[in-house]
């Protein structure tokens, strides 16, 4: 056998499905599986009930037929995928239940939909359903470009591509019953040979009209007891069934590295014909048969005789059961010591026809990742025929054999006509250990969805969920493997507890401690701005936990502490330790903060620009790139050494003060405003008594003032004899230009960076902090986010209140307080930041395998029957209201955009709004079905870019009023 490069495999990494059943999932699917009881029952009578009656008399069934029936074939949820309804109604069931399938077995891969854009990420479809056609062009039934689009089979792969904007090879097969295994066949083909990275395939297959049942009952292909007995005496044929299935591939290397699930991997795979077979047309072909397994080993470079299990075609026929055991028992059983196991899952589910070789090898898939031999339904013993070969059905539940290699099975489909396919899958490879980085006590789950009700129908789902799993896997999926969508929150919780209860609150509008947000993202994007909190920031249980938990924080904060200590000759402060004195809070302060701004470019997160509050200014230019670390080190040394020879000769006050009422408090004192916090606060500084008096007075009057812990009368004449020393010291630091924008609070405006030299620290120690000027500077415009850098906030009320007076708006993203622990802080900023539309570069949380996070649906009404919500109405009137109008198609756009009403301006013009030409002519097909009288109504003036959707309502009104007139 040949040796085949296993990285190169395709592997299974995602399942998605709708089954009979009710089963929707991966997880249901096998638990069905391991309960080896049929889901198949009489078809309802609702849904063939009229067709049926057309039916030729000696066609009409004396009871309901039997069959695996979807029972939610009708819903979809549109708008999710900005289709409308109108189109939505004209689509076959198995389009709209791909797309939603698709989109689970894309998260069930642990891959964000958005992701594919623009990748060579093939889809293959297969498929072999062709009664929505049948329904569709009826006579005299009027058909449109939705009616074709909705029928036609290529676009059950090319939907997809075209909603996911890939750029692989997208079509659908149809070799009758093998189609699906012949697109999987297909895909692993381009898999390996690198002509694709991801490949979708799906299988398929609906009922929606009764004619093939009343044929293929007719023709006695049917059990006519309803049961499916694969390769039993009984058996007597087959149960038809309703499904769609998807299966994400990508290369197992490729899969190994990501970290993702792997369910199997397909070992090889092999196509034939049966070419001419004696029995007919529609009979097997015994040699083909054999031939097929050889060529299939053969080519998955294994020994037959070392498959495990072969999941069958198996549909119950006699001829059909003969010829697949013995052509089995022949390739793979020559060589055993033990029975070989075959089975089918057509008796549990029925034959999905040309989903059905998919739906078998997801059904092998699970059985080989869970390392169970599903049971064979309705089985009792081999056929005649059979019995003596060296084959055996599992009527209950097997732990598979351990044999010492991968755990190795089969699966063979066969198509209506002599289509042949037969897939080897192996057990996934044990995933590598890898090496986690320290986890943090604290996870970061973001949620989001593209409307507020969304959101909470998401939320609503996942808290059950996130009750019971892992958080950290949680965190790693919602971050990596989720898109990130218009309308967010976030979970910032230290347990699952939490992070269930903060999701439930999200889902019923409560808000919660561990919840941020929700928000929904601005359209206009405004500067990212970092703010360094000055001294007062400080606090005992500062820096600890993000130095424990965030390696890249630990590394910044050590190599700032080394460059500090090379300047002061002894040891510098440390997370944990006692903050004793001025000195040591300006060095804790500093460090911390150049270790959060080093932990936030590790995020992505970079400023357009960056201020900060005296001390905090030294931190903000080291972070503009005007100071490196080394000079920043050095002004903080001999800065706070200076600052700190004041200690005991006076102090801060913060006053909530205005600055006039501040001036006139402090007039013929020997105090001076310090600093310029607020509309409505400031900070005096100067000695001791004066400064106690005041406070005494201000107190009296109701005035709030706090003294600032290890304080010295900074910015105040107390200092004028350290600036010259200050100068002195500094005189070899060089200052660089640097980006992003610096802004002084010194002068209130953008400093380059090569100015901010000795001379500008020894003017900064002395002169007052301009701090709400220098804000309103950084912030001008809309849509600025300041996210506040230091131990705990001190800033944030006050820039608040500063851009509450002024013209410019900005999100405010405070800094933790002293009794939160300071990682869990960090995350809630981090939280806070995501609801505002920075979506980080890097996620905290490292990849892990996936956790299976629910997809949720916002379905609507069953699409047998569609009006336009409102527009039918409005223009039953005989002179409709021009902007009742213009509301009613603002809700119809929305909805084929998948936007919320109010955010579409109907003076824009319709390709200004993402109206596509496709979409234009379903607009006009819309207005068309919401009037009879409208059916003339044209598309021409529609496709005119500069027409506007208020245009568009004029012309409806006037259209809609002359019909009336006129009629």
């Amino acid at each position: 056998m040949s040796v085949r490069d296993t990285g190169r495999l395709a592997a299974i990494t995602g399942i998605g499905c709708r089954l009979p059943g009710s089963i929707n999932d991966p997880v249901a699917l096998w638990d069905a599986l391991l309960a080896g009881e049929a889901v198949t029952r009489p078809i309802p009578e609702r849904r063939w009930s009229e067709m049926v009656q057309r039916l030729h008399p000696g066609q009409r069934p004396d009871r309901p037929w039997t069959a695996g029936v979807i029972d939610d074939l009708d819903d979809f949820d549109a708008a999710y995928f900005a289709i409308a309804e109108l189109e939505a109604a004209q689509m076959d069931p198995q389009q709209r239940m791909i797309l939603e399938v698709v989109t689970e077995a894309l998260a069930d891969a642990g891959i964000a939909a958005g992701s594919l854009a623009g990748t060579r990420t093939g889809v293959w479809a297969g498929s072999a359903s062709v009664d929505h056609t049948g329904t569709v062009f009826l006579p005299g039934r009027h058909i449109e470009m939705g009616s074709v689009s909705g029928t036609s089979p290529s676009i059950l792969s090319n939907r997809v591509s075209y909603l996911l904007g890939l750029r692989g090879p997208s079509m659908t097969v149809d070799t009758a019953c093998s189609a699906s295994a012949t697109a999987l066949h297909l895909a692993r083909q381009s898999l390996e040979s690198g002509e694709v990275d991801t490949a979708i395939v799906i299988g398929t297959n609906t009922m929606t009209a009764p004619g093939i049942t009343a044929a293929f009952a007719s023709a006695g292909v049917l059990a006519p007891d309803g049961v499916c007995r694969p390769f039993d005496p009984e058996g007597q044929g087959y149960v038809r069934s309703e499904a769609v299935v998807v299966t994400v591939l990508r290369r197992t290397g490729d899969a190994q590295d990501a970290h993702d699930r792997i369910y199997a991997v397909l070992r090889g795979s092999a196509t034939n014909s049966d070419g001419h077979s004696p029995a007919g047309l529609y009979a097997p072909n015994p040699p083909a048969h054999v031939d097929l397994l050889r060529d299939a080993y053969a080519a998955a470079g294994v020994a037959p005789e070392h498959v495990d299990y072969v999941q069958c075609h198996g549909t119950g026929t006699k001829a059909g059961d003969s010829s697949e055991g013995r052509a089995l028992a022949r390739v793979l059983g020559a060589d055993r010591d033990t029975p070989l196991p075959i089975g089918s899952v057509k008796s549990v589910l029925g034959h999905s026809e040309g989903a059905s070789g998919l739906v078998g090898a997801v059904c092998t898939a699970l059985a080989l990742h869970y390392g169970r031999i599903p049971p064979t339904a309705a089985h009792t013993e081999l056929r005649p025929t059979l019995s003596r070969l060296p084959l055996r059905v599992p009527v209950k539940t097997e732990t598979w054999p351990d044999t010492g290699r991968p755990r190795l099975a089969g699966v063979s489909s066969f198509g209506f006509g002599g289509s042949n396919v037969h897939v080897v899958l192996e057990q996934a490879p044990v995933p590598a250990a890898r090496d986690e980085a320290v986890p943090g006590r604290t996870r970061l789950v973001p949620v989001s969805a593209p409307t507020a009700e969304r959101l909470r129908l998401r939320a609503e789902a996942w808290s059950p969920v996130v009750a019971a799993t892992d958080l950290a896997g949680t965190a790693a999926t919602a971050q990596h493997r989720r898109d990130h969508q218009a309308v967010r929150a976030a979970v910032v919780a230290d347990g699952t507890a939490d992070a269930s209860a903060a999701l439930a609150a999200l889902a019923t509008g409560r808000s919660h401690p561990a919840l941020v947000g929700p928000a929904r993202v601005p359209t206009h994007k405004g500067p990212l701005v970092w703010l360094f909190c000055g001294h007062g920031s400080q606090h005992a249980r500062m820096a600890v936990s993000a130095y424990a938990t965030e390696p890249v924080f630990r590394a910044a904060f050590d190599d700032a502490s080394q460059a500090l200590r090379a300047h002061l000759g002894r040891a510098v402060w440390s997370p944990g330790t006692k903050i004793d004195g001025f000195e040591t809070a300006q060095h804790a302060i500093w460090l911390t903060q150049t270790a959060q701004a080093a932990l936030w470019r590790s995020w992505g997160y970079t400023p357009d620009a960056v201020l900060g509050h005296s001390l905090g200014e030294v931190a903000a230019a080291h972070a503009a790139g005007a100071l490196g670390l080394d000079d920043a080190a050095r002004v903080v040394a001999v800065r706070s050494a200076l600052l700190a020879r004041t200690s005991g000769q006076g102090g801060l006050l913060v006053t909530e003060l205005p600055p006039a009422q501040a001036e006139a408090a402090i007039a013929g004192r020997s105090l001076v405003v310090a600093a310029y916090n607020a509309p409505d606060t400031t900070v005096i500084s100067g000695p001791v008594d004066p400064l106690r008096k005041l406070a005494e007075e201000l107190e009296r009057d109701g005035v709030y003032v706090r003294r600032v812990a290890e304080d010295v009368p900074a910015h105040s004449p107390a200092v004028d004899d350290l600036v010259p020393q200050l100068a002195d010291a500094l005189a070899d630091v060089v200052p660089r230009e640097g980006e992003p924008t610096f802004y002084s609070s010194v002068t209130a405006e953008a400093v380059a960076g090569d100015r901010l030299g000795a001379d500008y620290w020894a003017r900064q120690l002395r002169a007052p902090v301009r701090f709400t000027d220098a804000l309103a500077a950084a912030v001008e415009g809309e849509g600025a986010v300041v996210v506040e850098l230091g131990g705990r906030s001190t800033l944030a009320r006050g820039a608040s209140a500063t851009l509450a007076t002024g013209t410019s708006t900005a999100t405010i993203v405070a800094a933790g307080d002293t009794e939160r622990d300071d990682h869990a802080a960090l995350m809630t900023q981090f939280g806070m930041l995501y609801t505002t539309g920075h979506t980080p570069v890097q996620w905290p949380q490292p990849f892990a395998a996936p956790v299976r996070l629910p997809v949720t649906w916002d379905r609507g009404r069953h699409h047998d029957s569609v009006s336009i919500p409102g527009l039918d109405d409005v223009l039953a009137e005989d002179n409709p209201d021009q902007e009742a109008v213009i509301t009613a198609l603002t809700r119809l756009v929305a909805q084929v955009l998948g936007a919320e009403p109010d955010q579409i301006d109907p003076e824009r013009s319709l390709i200004e709004l993402g109206l596509t030409s496709v979409a234009v002519i379903g607009l006009r097909d819309a207005i068309r079905a919401a009037h009879p009288g409208l059916a003339g109504f044209g598309v021409g003036a529609l496709l005119d870019p500069g027409t506007s959707l208020a245009s568009v309502a004029k012309l409806v009104s006037e259209y809609s009023s002359t019909v009336a007139v006129s009629g």
